[in-house]
């Protein structure tokens, strides 16, 4: 592939892949999606950083203990959101 198709490729991708790091992580990506992502992180720095980021929020996020006093886990998922969200 030329030069140029390879850079146009890698900027296509580059823009596809933050809108499905979530589903990547989760193992929520079709096999071709799966690839297209492994390909693109393995070339991007900065796409391979954020996925390793993620991937440590997850894992700090699933050791954390159950919430006390039986917090509605819907309730908890909301305020969470919210916050992003500000």
């Amino acid at each position: 592939m030329s030069e140029f198709l390879s850079r146009l490729r890698f900027e296509r991708d580059h823009r596809w892949a933050p809108d499905r790091m979530s589903a990547y992580l989760d193992g929520g990506l079709a096999a071709r999606p799966r690839t297209r992502m492994e390909r693109h992180a393995g070339a991007c720095p900065e796409c391979r950083r954020l996925i390793a980021t993620l991937r440590q929020m997850l894992s700090a996020l699933h050791s954390l203990p159950p919430p006390a006093g039986g917090a509605d886990a819907d309730a908890l998922a909301a305020s969470v959101r919210l916050r992003l969200n500000r």
